[in-house]
């Protein structure tokens, strides 16, 4: 039995699309915990910055973000199989290095404009995110971009809408949006 070359194009092409297919799962499913981990640590953190004095504020997210990082890379190469090799274990380290790059811009912009009002300091790093999981989601993977408009209208709607509650609002709505968009993730 011969195949033609139109045959054997349309047997590649049904092998790459299932392949992408199950790339995308497999992030989705990688990308599931990490999300409901940061998802803990900014309801955690942002409860905390409406509890506490803003002295306090940059120590919560201090611990906050360092847990969540180490937390990051403990799942990022667990969940790395061992046929993936280096490159699949270098994955934790890209994903630190983007999540160190997001914070350092996030941290020199507040730090060059000086944001004089706590709500903006509590609001912009809902919107990068939001942002940064848009363009992640129109890029590659369709979810987070769900997840990003989710977190970016969200946080601004609670800036405008409910600044009297804002840090509450973060909490509930972003901690609680990352947590239900792993669930999510992991579903896929």
């Amino acid at each position: 039995m011969n195949i033609t070359r139109d045959e054997a194009a349309a047997a590649l092409s049904d092998i790459d699309a299932t392949t992408g297919r199950l790339s995308q799962q497999r992030s989705y499913h990688i990308s599931g915990p990490i999300l409901m981990l940061w998802g803990v640590v900014w309801l955690v953190c942002y409860s905390a910055m409406g509890l506490l004095p803003p002295e306090q504020w940059g120590w919560t997210w201090l611990i906050g973000d360092a847990l969540g990082i180490v937390g990051t890379i403990m799942l990022s190469s667990k969940a790395c199989a061992p046929w993936q090799g280096v490159a699949g274990r270098g994955m934790g380290w890209r994903s630190l290095l983007a999540g160190l790059a997001i914070a350092a811009f996030i941290g020199a912009t507040l730090s060059i404009f000086g944001v004089q009002d706590p709500n903006a300091f509590m609001t912009f790093p809902g919107i990068v995110c939001g942002a940064v999981y848009f363009i992640v989601g129109l890029l590659h993977r369709p979810r987070f971009l769900v997840i990003g408009t989710a977190v970016f209208v969200a946080s601004l709607i609670g800036f405008f809408g409910f600044p009297d509650i804002l840090p509450f609002w973060m909490a509930i709505v972003g901690g609680g949006g990352l947590l239900i968009g792993g669930l999510w993730m992991r579903s896929a």
